[in-house]
């Protein structure tokens, strides 16, 4: 078999939250990196033009105002997981911080993007979707011309959110397959209570759903 796909591994999570639009005051927002930094060991603060960005070496968190007609957002990256609740129990903290000290609890939209990598086991991760989802769909690719490294898939759909998927070849490494799911909830919404649940049905869909098809492929 080329896929085992309970070694299916999320490796990224992105997720943040859009607000109406906002003018922060630098001492706000050193006082926050202070309070943030007492929970969260963000090494470095950096002054945007209507924000800030608290980072360490894999993880940050972007804070920005925003100018009308743009939306605020608050945007937290965590890079380099193996396991995803403590990661999203990270991310929900800092959500809770900035919005308690910035005062922040109306919001416009949120979303959570997840990449996750597959390793193969014989056949590269093109090959396996060459010859499994493209098998009858080679012939027109071959009249692209030489050189393909690797074909994707997009799928696009709107169930309770608007999700967006893609499987692809992790072109810097064949030995495995990318995934990344990109769900948007675009309504909007008073506080942050609803949006673990959020994180988690994304992460549902992905170790579900998208796993489902990954079989299919193998």
């Amino acid at each position: 078999m080329s896929l085992n796909t309970q070694l299916l591994n999320c490796r990224r999570l992105t997720t943040g939250m859009l607000f109406p639009t906002r003018q922060f005051q630098p001492g706000e927002l050193n006082r926050l990196y202070a309070t943030v930094t007492e929970h969260y060991p963000f090494q470095s603060l950096q002054h945007l033009p209507d924000g800030v960005r608290m980072a360490n070496n894999d993880n940050d968190c972007i804070i920005q105002g925003g100018t009308a007609p743009q939306p605020g957002r608050i945007q937290v990256n965590e890079n380099n997981i193996f396991h995803f609740e403590p990661a999203k129990q990270r991310a929900l903290e800092l959500f809770e911080i900035v919005c308690r000290e910035l005062n922040i609890h109306q919001f416009l939209t949120f979303g959570v993007k997840l990449t996750a990598f597959l390793p193969t086991d014989g056949p590269n991760s093109a090959e396996i979707l060459e010859n499994s989802a493209f098998a009858g769909f080679r012939g027109a690719l071959d009249a692209l011309g030489p050189g393909r490294q690797g074909t994707g898939l997009r799928v696009v759909l709107n169930n309770n959110g608007a999700y967006d998927l893609r499987i692809e070849p992790f072109f810097t490494d064949l030995s495995q397959l990318y995934v990344e799911l990109d769900v948007q909830h675009h309504e909007p919404f008073s506080g942050i209570l609803s949006v673990e649940e959020k994180m988690n049905g994304a992460y549902r869909f992905l170790t579900e759903e998208v796993r489902d098809v990954l079989e299919q492929l193998g």
